[in-house]
């Protein structure tokens, strides 16, 4: 399953960089700055509603943006290898999980996607955020990874909705929740850990099932 997935995105994101290229002249070089120019060329294509073209071009731009923080900041592609929106990026810091591609196809709206939208193709049932571990019986209320976490970003100062949904916001928004929750659990006495597909198993097989 990793290395189907590995391979289906190694194909689609080096298809959007060649993509990118041919239509601005740049080549991205997968560092986070790369993601100013993703943002802007996912931007121009923000009143295409061809739902082809644009699911070609979320997947692509998903995957090149997901293997960025792979390497960033370490994580597992999970996934059957032939569907994009399949496609899940299990991080490694932190039990922080999501779908690169459902975030793109909101880079490429500027704003949140329902899951009708009609720019979305049948699959999967749309998930463009970021999940984390659920609350354990013996955590106490309020004080969960979720929940500690969203009170925590709730007091950052209100951004532009097209600004929040691009994916340089989503990298620098993950890169803050890591920064948080390992400061959370070093307070808690918890050691730092490298999570790996095993850690997720037991989470993920309680999601609910993807629609077709």
């Amino acid at each position: 399953m990793q290395q189907r997935a590995l391979v289906l995105v190694e194909a689609l994101s080096q298809g959007f960089v060649d993509q990118v290229q041919r239509a601005l002249g740049i080549v991205l070089d997968g560092t986070p700055t790369s993601l100013a120019f993703v943002d802007h060329y996912l931007s121009l294509a923000r009143d295409e509603d061809r739902e082809p073209i644009v699911s070609l071009l979320a997947a692509g731009a998903g995957a090149y943006f997901g293997e960025l923080v792979r390497r960033e900041m370490g994580g597992t592609w999970v996934g059957d290898g032939q569907i994009p929106r399949r496609l899940r990026l299990l991080v490694e810091p932190q039990f922080v999980h999501f779908s690169p591609v459902d975030q793109a196809y909101e880079a490429i709206a500027g704003e949140g996607l329902r899951e009708d939208d009609p720019r979305l193709p049948p699959g999967p049932s749309f998930d463009s955020g970021f999940g984390l571990r659920p609350a354990r019986p013996e955590d106490d209320p309020g004080e969960d990874d979720a929940t500690w976490l969203s009170d925590r970003l709730a007091d950052l100062p209100p951004v532009p909705e097209d600004e929040f949904h691009s994916l340089t916001c989503r990298f620098e928004t993950l890169q803050l929740m890591l920064e948080l929750l390992a400061a959370k659990h070093a307070d808690e006495g918890l050691p730092p850990a490298r999570l790996g597909v095993a850690d997720y198993v037991e989470v993920l097989s309680m999601m609910p099932p993807a629609s077709d």
